[in-house]
């Protein structure tokens, strides 16, 4: 027989080797086992003693001789020591049931992590108090996604808190749908926040309502048309690399608000433009000088890339700037 055959009884193939020796050749001593069996003999002495414990193997007192027992003493004693040995095992086994405990907790700590990484907010000042205490806490960048026009009731809040941040030095990134910026309290907002270092973009494309913080933390809209339902804290790290990847692909589409949008006196005579054809009767109904007033006008043209004012005011209501 070659390989480990005893080994379904408990011997390793070195102890194997040895014993299957000492049955061809009894009566030799540990250096002759070694040198037989490729070994030292720290090793050949170890597989020795292992197998006399097991009753297998004789030997001398002095350790100069062993012999191997017959075949069929040393198979059985080796098969009922295998079969005490396994019999204890499934003991262990049948009585593993105490382990479910152990293992719940481990279940219930996993499920409880799970809840940390998505909690709910409900009520807008809840989700107004939320950002706040974000922000707050965020030490890099803050991400931000308006869709839709921000309520009277949050904008104050929203642009006194994101004012502070950035003074105090936090980066903020800011996508706004052009239909927010038609209410002209938020077209000052972006200009507000332009000035004091954000990057500001507008966009006409879709838009979820999102805010990421630091990138490991995010504050998702539960209903994108309605932000008084609450929102989604999110900190599960695949969820969260979904809403970086999407602020992104929307920021690559979106353009510089601080480019592109007019200021709130260029809207102004945006809308005067439509209507009047003289330059002088649009500066005195805005209260302004004749030169201020064509200076706004040939810069929109210029900007428009339009070559006159009715082109322009066709230009500027395409851009939704009017």
């Amino acid at each position: 027989m070659e390989g480990n055959a005893l080994a379904v009884l408990g011997l390793s193939a070195q102890e194997e080797a040895v014993y299957r020796l000492l049955l061809r050749s009894p009566g030799i001593g540990l250096a002759v086992i070694a040198h037989a069996c490729g070994a030292d003999e720290d090793g050949a002495a170890a597989a020795v003693d292992r197998l006399r414990d097991l009753g297998v193997v004789r030997g001398a007192t002095d350790r100069s001789a062993f012999s191997g027992v017959d075949p069929a003493t040393a198979v059985d004693r080796l098969a009922r020591l295998r079969i005490h040995g396994l019999q204890g095992e499934i003991r262990q086994v049948a009585s593993s049931r105490h382990l479910i405990d152990a293992l719940t907790e481990d279940q219930q700590a996993g499920q409880r992590a799970a809840v940390n990484e998505l909690q709910q907010v409900e009520g807008l000042d809840q989700v107004i108090a939320c950002v706040d205490e974000l922000s707050f806490f965020a030490r890099e960048e803050r991400l931000t996604t308006h869709p839709g026009p921000i309520l009277t009731a949050a904008l104050d809040a929203v642009r006194s808190s994101d004012l502070k941040y950035l003074r105090r030095g936090l980066r903020m990134r800011t996508i706004l749908h052009t239909s927010a910026l038609d209410c002209r309290q938020v077209d000052r907002f972006a200009s507000e926040l332009a000035e004091q270092g954000a990057q500001v973009r507008g966009t006409t494309g879709p838009l979820e309502r999102m805010v990421i913080f630091d990138r490991r933390t995010a504050l998702v809209a539960t209903d994108p048309d309605d932000i008084t339902r609450g929102a989604l804290i999110v900190r599960q790290p695949g969820l969260l690399a979904h809403l970086l990847s999407l602020f992104e692909r929307r920021w690559s589409q979106s353009c510089a608000v601080a480019d592109e949008l007019p200021s709130t006196a260029e809207r102004q005579v945006l809308q005067v433009m439509a209507r009047v054809d003289k330059d002088e009767a649009g500066a005195r109904e805005l209260g302004m000088s004749l030169r201020t007033y064509r200076g706004h006008v040939a810069s929109l043209l210029r900007r428009l890339d339009a070559p006159n004012r009715f082109q322009a005011a066709l230009a500027a209501r395409d851009r939704r700037w009017i």
